[in-house]
C-alpha cells in the first residue's frame, strides 16, 4: 500500500458524515469487558416475540474497530469482535461452526492478520460451570476465492444446552473496507454493539438499514494522536504524528428477532438491521484530498477504461466477417438488432449472473461463446455500436443482492449489466445472457428500483421499478352443450410476458409430460382434459398460449355442485402469517381477468347462483377484485378481474392484503348449483 503522508500534529476538521447524534441511555448501558458466564445465563428467558422458541439465543454480539498508525507510514484497521451463544438443542449445532473471511490483498499480496482468537464452550454440570476451550490447532483455514480464505473453527464438547463464547482480532491495511455491522442473525439476539473511532481525515458513508429502533445510538468526539512510521530503503525511518478529533460512534439494539425469510420480499438484505461503511474521502491536508468515492459522471467515465468495457465502442473489425453473415436479409435497424441479438442469444453460455465486471475482452468472449453476464451484453453492445447504433451499457444491482445506493457510485453493490438501446423504432432493455429472452425483455430480477447508464456524457438513472411492469394475463373457458358427449369445453389461456419466461425456464428442464399430469390433477374426477396444446414455447417475443378442451361428466345425478373457476380460482392465501415484519413487494403489477360462457348442461336448471360482487383494497389504490356472474334460461355468464394496482405494500397494509385475498378465495370456491329437471 503506498504510504500517505501527513504534517506533523495537524489538527484537521471532523469529515465523518452520519446523522442526528443521540446520547447514551443510563439504563441500557454498553459493555465493555463481558462478565463470566454464570448459571444464570444457561436459563436465559426472553419476551416470546424476540425468542420464539428458538434453537438458539445470542445472548451477545460486541464489536468495535478503531484505527492506528504502522510501520508503513500508514494505518492499520483493528477489528475485534466478540460472541457468546446459548445452544438450546441439537437443530443449532450448525450455528456453532464459525467461519469469518480473511481478505487476502488481490494484486497487493498483504493478507489481513487474524490473531487474539479464543474460543470456549461452557457446559453446566451437576451445578458447576465446566468450561472446554478450543485447541488453537483446530482452527483451520481454506480458500475461498482468488481474494478471500476463511478461517474456520467448530466448538468442541458441544451439548445441548451448551454455551459457546469466541473472540479474535482482524488488523488489516485496508481502510477503504472498514467492517460492516448485522445487528440481527439466524437467531433472536438479546444485546448487539458496535463501536468505531475514526481519525479526523478519514471520512466514511454510512448506510443504515433495518426498522429497529436504536437503544444506542451515539457520536461523539474525542482527542487522539495517532504514531506512524515510514522506514526507508537506508536505516533510517521518518516519524509522524497526526493528531486531532476523533469520531466515536456506537450503535447497539437489545432484544432483536431472528431474521425470517418471508415471501414476497426481494431481500431481507434490504430490511436486516445492519450498517455498512463506504470509505469516500481521505483528507491529507487542508487543500489536499483524495477522494475514493467520485461522482457519477467520474466514475462513468473510469468504468469504460476497464478491460471489457474500454473496448465495446472502439473500431473492432474483427467482427466485420460475422457481423455480415448474421445480418444478412435484414432490411432496417430493429431486423439488424433482433438478428444481432438472437445470435448472441442463442450460440453464447452465460457461466455467471453475478457481476458487472467482465472477465475478459470482447474479442475473447466472441471466440470462446462464454463469459459471465458482463462478458457476454458488452459484447452484444460492441457489436450493436459497430453497425452504427446508439447503444449503451447499464450496470444495477438485482433484486436478490438488494437495493444500490443511488446517489453515489458505491461500485461494489452492483452486480449486473444490461444494454439499453434506441432506434427509431423506440428505446429496449436488452439482455442476451438468458437463452429464453425475448427481444426487449429484461428478467424480473433486474426490475429493482433503478440501474445507471454507463455514458461519458450523461450517465443518468433509468427507472426500473416493480411498478413499470405491467403483467396481463387472460383465461377464457367456453363450456357447450353437445348432443353427442354431453357438455364439452375450450380452456385458453394467454400468459404474462414475466409468466412466459418462467414457463420457457420451466420447459427447457423437460417437464412436459409433467406438466400435462398437472393439468389433468388439477380437476376433479368428473372433468377430463385432453389436447393439450402450447403456442409459442419457442418464440421468445411472444407470450406463451395454452389450450385444450374439457370433457364433463356430471352423470345421472339430481344435484351437481359446479365451481365456475374450474382449476383457476385461487385456494390458498399466499400471506398466511398473522403478522409479518417486512414490507410485501409483489414481482409486478398484476392485471388478471377470467371469463367463462357456458350453457346451462342439458336435463338441469340452475338451483344456486354466486351473488356478484366487488372488493377493493385500501380503496381501490392497492387492487380490485370484481366478480360479475349472470344467467339466463340457456347461459351462465361470469367474468372476473382481480388487479393488484401496486408491488409494495407497508407492513401497515399487510392485514389488508391477507384480509383481501381471504375474501378472494372465499368468493371463488363459491359454488352453481344444478337441479335436475323432473
Amino acid at each position: 500500500m503506498k504510504a500517505i503522508h501527513f504534517n506533523s500534529n495537524i489538527k484537521l476538521v471532523i469529515l465523518f458524515t452520519f446523522g442526528s447524534i443521540y446520547f447514551l441511555n443510563a439504563q441500557d448501558k454498553l459493555i465493555k469487558t463481558p462478565n463470566k458466564v454464570t448459571s444464570k445465563d444457561f436459563s436465559v428467558t426472553t419476551n416470546p416475540k424476540v425468542d420464539n422458541n428458538s434453537n438458539a439465543l445470542v445472548l451477545f454480539s460486541i464489536g468495535s474497530t478503531e484505527f492506528e498508525g504502522n510501520t508503513k507510514g500508514d494505518f492499520t484497521l483493528v477489528y475485534k469482535e466478540t460472541k457468546r451463544v446459548l445452544i438450546k438443542n441439537r437443530n443449532a449445532f450448525d450455528f456453532a461452526t464459525i467461519k469469518v473471511p480473511i481478505y487476502l490483498g488481490g494484486s497487493m499480496s498483504e493478507e489481513e492478520q487474524f490473531v487474539d482468537f479464543q474460543a470456549s464452550t461452557y457446559n453446566l454440570e451437576n451445578g458447576e460451570i465446566i468450561e472446554t476451550k478450543l485447541d488453537k490447532a483446530s482452527l483451520f483455514k481454506e480458500k475461498y476465492n482468488e481474494y478471500y480464505l476463511i478461517k474456520k473453527f467448530t466448538f468442541p464438547n458441544l451439548k445441548e444446552g451448551s454455551i459457546i463464547e469466541y473472540k479474535f482480532t482482524i488488523k488489516s491495511p485496508y481502510y477503504e473496507y472498514l467492517r460492516n455491522w448485522q445487528f440481527q442473525e439466524e437467531y433472536p439476539v438479546l444485546w448487539s454493539q458496535y463501536q468505531v473511532t475514526i481519525p479526523p481525515m478519514f471520512n466514511y458513508i454510512k448506510e443504515q438499514k433495518g426498522n429497529l429502533n436504536y437503544t444506542i445510538d451515539s457520536i461523539s468526539n474525542i482527542f487522539k494522536t495517532y504514531s506512524i512510521i515510514e522506514s526507508n530503503s537506508t536505516s533510517s525511518s521518518n516519524f509522524y504524528t497526526v493528531s486531532g478529533n476523533a469520531t466515536v460512534a456506537i450503535w447497539a439494539i437489545k432484544n432483536i428477532p431472528a431474521i425470517k425469510d418471508e415471501d414476497f420480499c426481494y431481500s431481507n438484505k434490504n430490511y436486516v438491521s445492519k450498517i455498512s461503511f463506504n470509505l469516500q474521502s481521505i483528507k491529507y491536508s487542508e487543500d489536499n484530498t483524495k477522494y475514493i468515492i467520485k461522482n457519477w459522471l467520474t466514475t462513468s467515465t473510469e468504468i469504460l477504461k476497464l478491460p471489457g468495457f474500454q473496448s465495446i465502442k472502439e473500431n473492432n473489425i474483427w467482427m466485420n466477417n460475422e457481423l455480415s453473415k448474421i445480418i444478412s436479409g435484414a432490411n432496417n435497424q430493429e431486423e439488424i438488432a433482433r438478428k444481432v441479438y438472437a445470435y448472441i442469444r442463442d450460440n453464447y453460455s452465460c457461466t455467471d449472473h453475478n457481476s458487472f465486471k467482465p472477465t475478459k475482452e470482447i474479442k475473447q468472449t466472441f471466440n470462446t461463446k462464454s463469459g459471465n453476464v458482463a462478458d457476454i451484453n458488452l459484447l452484444l453492445i460492441a457489436m450493436l455500436h459497430h453497425l452504427g447504433m446508439e447503444i449503451d451499457p447499464i450496470i444495477l444491482s438485482t433484486r436478490d443482492n438488494g437495493v444500490a445506493y443511488e446517489a453515489m457510485p458505491i461500485l461494489k453493490e452492483y452486480n449486473y449489466v444490461i444494454a439499453k438501446l434506441k432506434l427509431d423504432s423506440g428505446t429496449y432493455l436488452l439482455d442476451a445472457s438468458h437463452n429464453r429472452l425475448g427481444f426487449g425483455k429484461i428478467v424480473l430480477d433486474c426490475f429493482n428500483g433503478s440501474g445507471r447508464i454507463i455514458n461519458s456524457k450523461r450517465p443518468i438513472l433509468i427507472n426500473l421499478s416493480a411498478d413499470s411492469i405491467i403483467e396481463k394475463s387472460n383465461t377464457s373457458i367456453f363450456i357447450f352443450n353437445d348432443s353427442l358427449q354431453g357438455s364439452i369445453g375450450k380452456y385458453s389461456k394467454v400468459y404474462g410476458n414475466n409468466s412466459s419466461i418462467e414457463f420457457r425456464e420451466k420447459f427447457a428442464k423437460g417437464v412436459k409430460i409433467d406438466f400435462d399430469k398437472e393439468i389433468s390433477r388439477s380437476y376433479t374426477s368428473y372433468i377430463k382434459t385432453k389436447n393439450i396444446q402450447i403456442d409459442s414455447l419457442n418464440l421468445y417475443d411472444e407470450p406463451i398460449g395454452v389450450q385444450y378442451d374439457l370433457q364433463f361428466k356430471f352423470g345421472d345425478n339430481d344435484i351437481v355442485y359446479f365451481n365456475p373457476f374450474l382449476s383457476e380460482g385461487i385456494t390458498k392465501n399466499p400471506f398466511p402469517l398473522a403478522e409479518r415484519i417486512f414490507p410485501v413487494e409483489m414481482p409486478y403489477i398484476k392485471k388478471y381477468i377470467y371469463s367463462l360462457n357456458m350453457d346451462i348442461p342439458k336435463g338441469y336448471m340452475v338451483d344456486e347462483l354466486p351473488k356478484s360482487a366487488r372488493a377493493n383494497l385500501n380503496e381501490s389504490d392497492g387492487g380490485v377484485f370484481e366478480y360479475l356472474i349472470s344467467k339466463n334460461s340457456e347461459k351462465i355468464q361470469l367474468r372476473c378481474k382481480l388487479f393488484l394496482n401496486k408491488t409494495f405494500y407497508n407492513s401497515e397494509d399487510y392485514s389488508s392484503l391477507r384480509d383481501f385475498f381471504g375474501y378472494i378465495i372465499k368468493k371463488e370456491a363459491e359454488q352453481i348449483v344444478f337441479k335436475k329437471i323432473k
